[in-house]
């Protein structure tokens, strides 16, 4: 795997660099400086493919640059979020993307109120 390409953007009214993974809606981080955004970037990712792999989802496989490129020409809004991005190919922390999936720290289980069948002893 060569990892997931992020887009980085420094916008012009912020104080942060802001990251997001277009394989990955709502995979998100930011930081005030371009490391530290790509070191968030790869908390964020391990952190969004635990919750995936706790619900049973199976993660969508990574583009290439070239991919990704080619997916611009026809997708109007990856095409705009593009624009003044830099591209960064992020990979997974796998060792801390599986604990997280097994501790099942990265989703709390259940609503309020929610009734669940109970065993008996």
């Amino acid at each position: 795997m060569n990892g997931y390409i992020a887009l980085i953007h420094y916008p012009l009214d912020s104080l942060e660099w802001l990251v997001s993974f277009p394989d990955l809606p709502g995979c998100t981080s930011s930081g005030r400086s371009l490391e530290e955004a790509v070191a968030n970037a790869r908390g964020a990712l391990s952190e969004h493919l635990a919750r995936r792999l706790i619900l049973g989802d199976e993660a969508p496989p990574a583009r290439t640059p070239g991919e990704m490129l080619l997916a611009a020409n026809e997708d109007t809004v990856l095409a705009h979020r593009m624009v003044g991005a830099v591209l960064k190919a992020i990979e997974p922390e796998l060792s801390a993307t599986l604990r997280m999936a097994v501790s099942g720290a990265a989703v709390q289980y259940g609503f309020y109120g929610e009734e669940r069948p109970r065993r008996r002893a």
